[in-house]
């Protein structure tokens, strides 16, 4: 999810000779034509463009985020697959399990699928974070608005079922799980990170 760390590790991860391949850079590259007519520049811009779940322009660019998202894999697995460029670490968004069967595959076949794991007691803390400073979040079909809720109670209602969903889903294709308080714990190093991913292949 948003706000789990993969960013953070992935960099990391390239301080130590990793290939860093970040998706949403590439993405941002492939909605550029869309986001240079608002001046939209940024993941913050990017977040902007997408909006929120119940926005007008929502579901329009829900679609055409996750077909940029989808060219961006192939282009990565394609990458991977043709050349050889040593040790990679690719930071995909939250919303890659929605690439579909084929894709998940195949990054599980060329990779090794890490799942940053945020425990429940921190849902309220993402939730605020999610809310206060938005990164591009994908919803799929897991947000109604009932008639007498605001915005925010709406998406305070369903932010924990599309957590639950996605859970689901990490956890299915997940090679490796390191959980979030350790990721956060100062003592917890690269060598670490990568130690507890290898005990568990």
């Amino acid at each position: 999810m948003s706000g789990s760390g993969k960013t953070y590790w992935s960099q990391k991860l390239a301080d130590q000779r990793f290939y860093n391949i970040c998706c949403d850079d590439l993405i941002e590259e492939k909605l550029a034509p869309e986001l240079n007519k608002l001046g939209y520049s940024g993941i913050s811009d990017v977040a902007q463009w997408l909006g929120q779940p119940y926005d007008a322009q929502f579901r329009r660019n829900q679609s055409m985020y996750l077909e940029h998202e989808k060219q961006v894999t192939h282009e990565i697995l394609s990458k991977i697959k043709k050349e050889d460029i040593g040790n990679v670490v690719i930071d995909t968004t939250g919303s890659v399990i929605y690439m579909g069967r084929h894709i998940m595959k195949q990054l599980k076949k060329y990779t090794t699928v890490v799942y940053l794991k945020i425990p429940f007691s921190l849902q309220e803390e993402m939730f605020k974070l999610y809310f206060n400073d938005p990164k591009p979040v994908i919803w799929k079909n897991s947000f109604k608005k009932k008639k007498n809720e605001t915005n925010e109670q709406s998406l305070r209602r369903y932010y924990p079922k599309l957590v639950q969903y996605r859970v689901q889903l990490y956890e299915k294709y997940a090679d490796a799980t390191i959980d979030y308080r350790m990721l956060r714990s100062d003592s917890f190093t690269v060598h670490d990170f990568l130690k507890t991913i290898k005990v568990q292949l």
